[in-house]
């Protein structure tokens, strides 16, 4: 069977890397990362291919990575998945992915670790009052994260609030 596991990762962390080994140990698994058109912000402060090359730097080229970007509707964003990607089963922890999908395809929750120590808003709080951080994302997002400057890009993000 096919899955689709849709997140945003921003950043990608240890609980999305947890929930997404056990899915790929019974699915045939596509990840979509959401809101892919949308960088440089507080809330998606990394891009589709910064957040690609996360994922990538982890899992290697086990599973397929498409991007998700944002439309005028929720039906359109769904429809558009669907015509893009054979999938059985949609993962997601998301109250809105699963509405979008509620009677178009089953719907199973991540088995995500510790979902709150292993959070992206958390993370990404964490890295813009300048606490430890690192220890809650895989070393390789790490090693990324501080080759293309996240933390003063996130910093600058939140201060702008």
């Amino acid at each position: 069977m096919k899955a689709l596991f849709i997140g945003r990762f921003q950043p990608f962390h240890k609980g999305h890397l947890h929930a997404i080994k056990k899915v790929m140990k019974k699915f045939d698994l596509t990840i979509a990362i959401g809101s892919s058109d949308k960088f440089n912000t507080k809330l998606n402060p990394f891009s589709f291919e910064e957040r690609k090359r996360m994922i990538e730097a982890c899992l290697g080229n086990k599973v397929k990575i498409i991007d998700a970007e944002d439309k005028r509707s929720d039906e359109e964003w769904a429809e558009n998945l669907m015509n893009r990607v054979e999938f059985d089963v949609v993962i997601t922890g998301s109250e809105w992915i699963k509405k979008c999908f509620e009677k178009k395809k089953e719907i199973l929750e991540p088995d995500f670790l510790q979902p709150k120590k292993y959070n992206g808003t958390k993370i990404r709080e964490m890295i813009s009052k300048g606490k430890k951080w690192e220890h809650l994302v895989p070393p390789q997002v790490r090693k990324i994260i501080k080759e293309i400057d996240g933390e003063k890009r996130i910093k600058e993000l939140y201060k702008t609030d």
